[in-house]
């Protein structure tokens, strides 16, 4: 047995950790290597967009976001987007390797069920990336539970954040669309999306469910 992030043989050591649970796996095992690479945000975060930091006051995206009277996400994430993330983001979305989405599967979908909502909807991708990629990967980090594809994005090819910089990042125009306004009205929803950068997506998203008739909308994401 291989593992799915560095393709090294997983030895006895690794076996062991996983059968006391000390190496967590969700359907597809990583080496202890790679597992230790995932940092877990702790308790003291931003109130706001859930970024870890030394204490627990709102950091200076979300004041910014505050300036321009946007309202606050309540966002939290699991993991910080750290060297060990970067590497995996690159492989399961940009390489395509679409197996890895089973990795943090459970996880998400705990973290989902954390939260009071009506309605869970994922960020979708463009025309494009459905064509060259052929999966969003929220969803397939999602499979297992329901979701509500209220959104599409508006452009067929959408530019990559990263090949943004921030300040472009938070003054992006509305990259969405409502595919159907009558799924949302008077729902709590929650948004779900892969990594939170500056929240320029989420916000995007959030912003429109509510001028189309959403009560509250929060997020949650994989890594912050």
């Amino acid at each position: 047995m291989i593992c799915a992030l560095c393709r090294t043989e997983l030895f006895e050591v690794d076996s062991f950790l996983q059968f006391f649970g000390l190496v967590k796996t969700e359907g597809k095992e990583l080496c202890y290597s790679c597992q230790s690479g995932f940092e877990i945000i702790g308790s003291d975060c931003c109130p706001d967009c859930g970024r870890q930091q030394v204490n627990r006051q709102k950091c200076y995206d979300c004041q910014r976001w505050q300036y321009q009277q946007k309202p606050s996400l309540h966002h939290r994430a699991l993991y910080k987007y750290n060297d060990a993330m970067r590497s995996f983001m690159q492989q399961y979305k940009f390489t395509g390797d679409y197996m890895l989405r089973k990795i943090f599967n459970r996880q998400l979908i705990q973290l989902v069920h954390n939260t009071n909502m009506d309605l869970v909807v994922p960020i979708p991708v463009s025309q494009y990336t459905m064509r060259t990629r052929g999966f969003n990967q929220v969803t397939g980090m999602l499979e297992g539970i329901q979701l509500t594809n209220a959104l599409q994005v508006i452009s067929v090819k959408k530019r990559q954040q990263s090949n943004l910089n921030r300040n472009d990042r938070m003054k992006r125009k509305q990259l969405f669309d409502i595919q159907d306004s009558t799924l949302i009205i008077g729902k709590s929803i929650l948004l779900v999306d892969d990594v939170y950068t500056t929240g320029s997506t989420l916000h995007c998203a959030a912003e429109l469910l509510i001028s189309c008739g959403a009560v509250s909308v929060k997020s949650v994401s994989l890594a912050r």
